[in-house]
């Protein structure tokens, strides 16, 4: 795990970049003037001028990162944001070397790509947003404006992106008169390309962790302050408690058992105690274990039978328990997806087979995945994740597709009969 790649410091947002934008802008702005004239090319430009201008005064401080006495330290480069536009950049170069070698123009679906991987990004956030509403609802407006745009960090859902991503691609497609289901079966193995690079920045991030695992299988151990180390301090089991959700209050737990020799146990904690524990900032739990800050600060449990207590954050675990590491599971999962598609897809019998059998195939494997993942709780009164309840609904909408699509036999020439190049 690696949030934080490189944090470029406060003083070149501090005034420096804005008014060296500025002095760029109307050199090119003069430039444009002297060859063109007050014609369309010089006033095509103002507008991106204006637009970067505002972002670079008003929205990048708003991203820069804080220190603990709240003065801005920079802009951090996240490791989740750049496997993500490695992802995107990745996904779309294959997408449209497959587009060349089936006669598609190239131009306009780099451009559907640009708006569906636009609409895939808002509706990924707005996925994120309303199944986490609770850390959302509250704020005051601007910074609950700030929080929802705030990306850095992660907060992307796989099937927001594609609900998003699908309105704006089929909206494009429609207006142009692109051969729809020839399109998405093209750029299908793209998807799932950039989703496997996308899943290596989750982990980058610690987020879409899996459930405490047997200590004999394949797990990872995340950092103090990251969202597993997190989450098992807020359920106890970090710190010795095994529980489960007192019905009464989702907020308190009922303990089942006391690990020997764990901290819990030497609070005094005991079987069948009521707890809540509240954990203190994550950044101020990293900047201790990891940094040395000398600084107070601590968790406390609320326990029904002896009050309030205290756990300093210097006696916490150095590290979490060992979890699924259900983020390589699903990149590898994904990269194997989009082998199949790429190289299933000369072989399909009629257009839109590639796209429903991603649909199928994504869906399974993320049910799969999700019985490990624990960052997520059941919905609908159902053990199911609202993931698990969605994949249902892809899974039956995959298998109509791909049915249907079958059904309709040969409506391009496969790649068996003559060079790829050349299929309708």
């Amino acid at each position: 795990m690696q949030q934080t790649l490189y944090v470029i410091p406060h003083v070149v947002f501090d005034g420096w970049l804005f008014y060296g934008w500025l002095a760029m802008g109307a050199i090119i702005l003069a430039y444009l003037g002297w060859k063109y004239g007050f014609g369309q090319e010089m006033f095509g430009f103002l507008p991106i001028y204006l637009i970067v201008a505002a972002v670079i005064y008003w929205v990048v401080p708003q991203l820069e990162v804080t220190g603990f006495d709240n003065e801005p330290e920079g802009l951090a480069i996240r490791g989740y944001g750049v496997f993500m536009l490695l992802g995107i950049t990745s996904g779309v170069s294959i997408a449209i070397a497959r587009c060349k070698r089936v006669g598609i123009n190239t131009e306009q679906v780099l451009t559907m790509l640009f708006w569906t991987v636009v609409a895939g990004i808002v509706g990924a956030r707005l996925f994120f947003v309303i199944q986490k509403f609770e850390n959302f609802s509250g704020l005051p407006p601007r910074e609950f404006i700030t929080n929802v745009l705030d990306m850095t960090k992660g907060g992307l859902v796989v099937y927001g992106s594609l609900i998003g991503g699908a309105i704006a691609g089929g909206l494009y497609i429609w207006r142009t008169k692109l051969p729809a289901l020839r399109v998405v079966d093209a750029i299908a193995p793209g998807m799932v390309l950039g989703l496997a690079l996308g899943r290596m920045g989750c982990l980058m991030n610690g987020c879409c962790f899996g459930g405490v695992c047997d200590p004999e299988l394949p797990n990872i151990h995340f950092p103090p302050g990251s969202p597993p180390y997190m989450q098992q301090l807020t359920d106890g089991e970090l710190i010795g408690i095994e529980s489960s959700v007192n019905s009464a209050a989702n907020d308190s737990r009922v303990v089942t058992s006391v690990l020997a020799g764990s901290p819990a146990e030497k609070l005094g904690i005991q079987k069948d105690d009521v707890v809540t524990v509240y954990p203190p900032d994550s950044l101020l739990v990293r900047a201790v274990k990891e940094d040395g800050l000398a600084v107070d600060g601590s968790a406390t449990i609320q326990s029904q039978r002896v009050g309030f207590l205290e756990l300093p954050i210097r006696d916490f675990p150095d590290y979490s328990l060992g979890v699924h590491p259900t983020q390589i599971y699903s990149s590898v999962n994904a990269f194997l997806l989009c082998l199949v598609l790429w190289f299933y897809f000369p072989f399909r019998k009629s257009d839109g087979e590639v796209f429903a059998l991603m649909l199928i195939l994504y869906a399974i494997g993320r049910f799969l995945l999700e019985s490990i993942r624990t960052d997520e709780l059941g919905v609908f009164g159902t053990p199911f994740t609202i993931s698990q309840c969605v994949s249902f609904l892809i899974l039956a909408l995959g298998v109509l597709a791909f049915v249907y699509f079958r059904s309709r036999g040969p409506k391009t020439v496969v790649g068996a009969a003559v060079p790829e190049g050349l299929t309708g």
